[in-house]
């Protein structure tokens, strides 16, 4: 164990032990989460996210983003998973205004990078390092390094830094992509852009006239696993709609792989580019704002656009 990781599993006790008392005054929060299989977990004020790291590698995850949902802008990444691990009790269940009912399994997941090539959908897996560059109680940036994705018959790394901040539900990620290919050897034409894995029908999906950005709802508990858990537990058969958003300035694409719905654009190896994703729950509610339907989410997610393009 290296002194890094123990000062942040330090941290994470610390944080478990302070979290009700801190929650009025952190909008913003994510750590690294050694003690469940390296995650780096997330959230700002309007839902729960997480990356999936090295040590969960034997179960074949992806490098998307899993969205956990909340019912109000109060932290609760530590509170699950210390009820996940501590208590014995999955977070896939909603006890009290919060849930993991996201599937993401080896995909884009709710927002995570996608790469484009031969007309099909590359996804990597879990990060190899991370770094957090800055942290305060209203700003979160942090860097995640993916050492070798497979392109059709190449390999590439990439770089995401996602910066989550409060007072938006946007989160942004900035991407870079090095092409691995063997000197001498071409390197893949490539799209990248955000993605979006679908476990419901797509009549819920709203685009913007310029097509840059996207909106998406879905019944909450459409992955069967986490309907059978909150059922078994409180007898419900539905836990609302979860809500998921995606911009890309300057796309040029805008499609669906894989049930995943995607906006990408051609690619330079070695340059940055700049995407937003965010995601909300229809039993949020900070007090003033509430997203009790889909076409409330479509119109909040529509009022965004003129401030990101």
């Amino acid at each position: 164990m290296n002194k890094k990781t123990l000062v942040l599993m330090v941290v994470a006790v610390m944080s478990l032990a302070g979290c009700q008392k801190e929650a009025t005054s952190v909008k913003v929060y994510g750590r690294y989460v050694p003690e469940r299989k390296d995650d780096f977990a997330w959230e700002n004020e309007y839902a729960a996210f997480r990356f999936y790291g090295p040590a969960l590698a034997p179960e074949n995850p992806s490098n998307g983003v899993d969205l956990w949902l909340k019912n109000s802008p109060a932290p609760v990444v530590d509170t699950m998973y210390g009820r996940e691990l501590r208590d014995k009790r999955p977070y896939h269940i909603n006890y009290d205004g919060n849930l993991d009912c996201y599937k993401v399994g080896h995909t884009a997941g709710c927002g995570g990078p996608v790469i484009i090539a031969e007309d099909s959908l590359w996804i990597g897996g879990p990060y190899d390092g991370w770094e957090i560059v800055e942290q305060t109680p209203e700003r979160l940036v942090f860097r995640l390094e993916y050492d070798s994705i497979r392109v059709s018959s190449q390999w590439v790394r990439a770089e995401v830094t996602v910066t989550a901040e409060a007072g938006t539900m946007w989160n942004t990620a900035e991407v870079i992509v090095t092409s691995l290919a063997p000197q001498g050897v071409e390197p893949i034409a490539i799209e990248v852009g955000g993605g979006v894995y679908t476990h419901d029908t797509l009549d819920n999906v709203w685009l913007s006239e310029d097509g840059g950005t996207m909106a998406y709802a879905e019944d909450a508990l459409s992955d069967k696993q986490a309907a059978q858990m909150n059922y078994e537990y409180n007898g419900s058969t539905t836990q609302g709609r979860s809500y998921i958003a995606l911009s890309l300035p300057g796309a040029e694409h805008y499609g669906i792989i894989d049930n995943t719905l995607y906006l990408s654009r051609a690619y330079t190896y070695g340059e940055k580019l700049t995407y937003r994703f965010g995601a909300c729950w229809s039993e949020w509610s900070n007090g003033k704002r509430h997203f009790g339907t889909d076409d409330s989410w479509f119109e909040f997610v529509a009022s965004s656009v003129g401030l990101l393009h």
